[in-house]
């Protein structure tokens, strides 16, 4: 007979579902920012980095990348009707596997599987 050793075995069940949730909402937020033009779909990638995190905030889950973490920076390419400079993006390495996983060649390949 196996015994468990938490005192409160219900814990184990929520802490799943939990993590369920938290990464559901961050998939819709990456949906959201799309659809209303906030997060860009990916291409046209001019740099991809990856270093320690700044305190700058995550652009899809709004919390700070704590210099603890894993900050990843992705930089495109300038509009050259619009902008001298590209746009910067920072993420937190789980944010940024989301947004990944969420975009949409990747999605087709994936449900070819």
């Amino acid at each position: 007979m196996t015994r468990n050793m938490d005192s409160h075995p219900s814990q184990q069940k929520r802490i799943p579902e939990d993590l369920a949730r938290y990464l559901n909402e961050l998939r819709l937020r990456v949906h959201r920012y799309r659809r209303y033009g906030l997060l860009p779909d990916g291409r046209n990638t001019l740099r991809l980095k990856a270093r320690r995190g700044s305190g700058l905030t995550c652009l899809v889950c709004g919390e700070p990348v704590l210099p603890s973490e894993p900050e990843i920076i992705i930089e495109y390419e300038p509009d050259p009707e619009l902008l001298t400079e590209g746009p910067t993006y920072r993420l937190h390495h789980l944010c940024h596997v989301i947004w990944l996983t969420e975009s949409r060649p990747y999605r087709r390949v994936r449900s070819r599987k």
